[in-house]
């Protein structure tokens, strides 16, 4: 422990003295290494709240979707259509509704970028908890409700337990979509006006608009620093503490979560710190353990108010939502019955071309997800070396790995124009291969032990194991992985097929360089232009959903649900 001390005192020393000689011959790059590590506190605490309120969202939206029939024939298609539109999409809606209201307020605008970086978080994690909920075996659903679990109490021992290893694997994957667009969201334009919060996100939307390249380079390094760190104390011990609720009915060995004091033992304990804030906390613990009794208890006794309650809580919804479908209707009437504008004859060409770059993206992805998810799946010291290093790679958002892509097609093609479809093809598979690697690896960990047992017993090996036991098990798993990896993939079209971080800058004819176009026009941006464009990919997505994966997964959730 000493000689460990004493290493780490001489590499301090020799960092401090790094630190002087860039602060002497670079002062403006001192100046940004001073400012970043409070634009990255700035950055991580928006991206917090954003995720709570994700959390909140795919939890309520998700359960009742999943146990209310009536209500998931309209709330399906409406997450269907949120998660097509690209973030460009509510950036007006963020202005008008917290730009506007707060006057210009930096509260307002604070509020918008929680905003826009909730949109890019929610979605996905919606579609885990409902994939979760829809594939509860029958037989624990018959023991809930042979002991009497209704309500909030069958929702807190059964539904919720069920969700959450979906919950925490997709929460890694809109952890990683939020760093991914925090750029975006921390320089937005709507309207002609550009609003700009401190952080990584517009530190490098700066840099890179300035041509900075040592500016750059430092917000994508600590961004990449804060990305490692959240994931050795936060994501990994939470994605090993998910194994707990894995569905079994043999014995299985639940995991130790190492504490983050286990991982850096050489660091100062502070165990009177420790102490007092345990002690500050024991009665807030205390408290929301009696609440939730309480809250149990009201429950069982007024079943009545809390159904109308609850009815009253979806009337209002169907009222803002019949408000907005109003607007939108008299919004579609004027654009269309006014002249489109000339751009507007390239949206079917650019269309198919985005479509074939995000299926090339998908097949390349499904390649190698696939026998790599079986393969962590089913071997526990496969998983244990190599489910960290995915977990890091996932959270390192494309944003920070624009240069070594763009580098890489250059290198590999003769001209721009190659490099240009290359990038945004690889940025696409990017976006797009992690929803299905972390679905399917979940896939895979839920197939309960006995059936192994019960195939190994039969002699299942090979293919027909295979095509009996492991690919049955993945399908539900690999249904929500696509419907989600291909929203992202159409919101990933932003940012590979144009970008401005190069002179010139790179791109390729699609939906995404249209919206970029339009958004960002000189003076003004075209609104119709982004409608059009948005309104493009809405289609095209609820089409697919519509006509592939949501036949295609109704089928699954009957046909290869696991019962243990």
């Amino acid at each position: 422990m000493r000689g460990l001390r004493g290493r780490l005192r001489i590499l301090a020393s020799i960092a401090i003295l790094v630190a002087i000689a860039v602060a002497v011959f670079y002062p403006q790059a001192a100046w940004n290494a001073i400012q970043l590590p409070l634009f990255a506190v700035f950055s991580t605490t928006r991206m917090v709240f954003a995720y709570l309120l994700s959390l909140v969202f795919a939890i309520t939206y998700g359960a009742t979707a999943a146990t209310n029939k009536r209500a998931a024939v309209i709330m399906l298609p409406i997450l269907d259509v949120l998660q097509s539109v690209p973030i460009l999409g509510f950036f007006p809606a963020a202005l008008v509704f917290f730009v506007v209201t707060f006057q210009g307020s930096p509260v307002g605008i604070e509020l918008a970028v929680i905003f826009l970086i909730f949109t890019s978080m929610a979605w996905n994690m919606a579609f885990g908890v409902y994939e979760s909920l829809t594939t509860i075996p029958v037989d624990l659903e018959a023991a809930a409700a042979s002991f009497g679990l209704r309500g909030m109490l069958r929702f807190r021992l059964l539904a919720l337990p069920a969700a959450i290893p979906k919950l925490v694997y997709n929460s890694i994957l809109s952890w990683s979509n939020g760093w991914f667009f925090l750029v975006a969201s921390e320089t937005f334009t709507a309207f002609g006006g550009t609003y700009t919060r401190p952080g990584l996100g517009s530190f490098i939307t700066n840099a890179g608009l300035a041509g900075d390249a040592t500016g750059i380079a430092l917000g994508i390094g600590v961004l990449a620093a804060v990305v490692l760190a959240l994931d050795t104390i936060v994501w990994r011990p939470l994605g090993v503490w998910s194994e707990r609720f894995r569905m079994e009915t043999t014995g299985h060995e639940v995991p130790r979560v190492p504490s983050p004091y286990e991982r850096f033992r050489w660091l100062p304990r502070f165990p009177r710190l420790r102490r007092t804030f345990w002690a500050s906390a024991q009665p807030v613990v205390t408290r929301y353990r009696r609440a939730s009794v309480r809250l149990d208890r009201t429950y069982s006794a007024h079943p009545k108010v809390l159904r109308d309650i609850r009815f009253l809580d979806l009337a209002m919804f169907a009222v803002i939502l019949l408000l907005v479908v109003v607007a939108g209707v008299f919004g579609l009437a004027r654009l269309f019955l006014s002249p489109l504008p000339p751009a507007a004859a390239e949206l079917p060409r650019a269309a198919a071309s985005s479509f074939v770059r995000l299926a090339l993206a998908y097949a390349i992805a499904l390649a190698w997800t696939i026998p790599l998810a079986a393969w962590i799946g089913r071997s526990p010291r496969g998983s244990r070396y190599l489910t960290p290093v995915l977990e890091v790679a996932a959270s390192l958002p494309a944003t920070a790995l624009l240069p070594i892509i763009v580098g890489f097609a250059i290198l590999v093609t003769a001209s721009l124009g190659p490099a240009a479809e290359v990038s945004a093809v690889l940025i696409a598979l990017f976006s797009m291969q992690w929803y299905l690697l972390f679905n399917l690896i979940a896939g895979v960990r839920a197939i309960p032990d006995d059936l192994n047992e019960a195939a190994r017993s039969f002699g299942l090996r090979g293919r027909a194991y295979w095509r009996r036991v492991l690919l049955p098990g993945m399908v539900p798993s690999l249904l929500t992985g696509s419907i989600t990896a291909w929203g992202a993939g159409w919101n990933a079209l932003i940012v590979s097929e144009y970008i401005p971080f190069l002179n010139p800058p790179p791109h390729v004819s699609g939906l995404g360089y249209l919206l970029d176009i339009a958004t960002f026009n000189k003076p003004l941006p075209d609104n119709e232009m982004i409608l059009l464009t948005i309104l493009t990919m809405i289609v095209i997505v609820l089409a697919m959903n519509k006509l592939l994966w949501r036949p295609l997964y109704k089928r699954a959730s009957v046909k290869y649900r696991v019962e243990v």
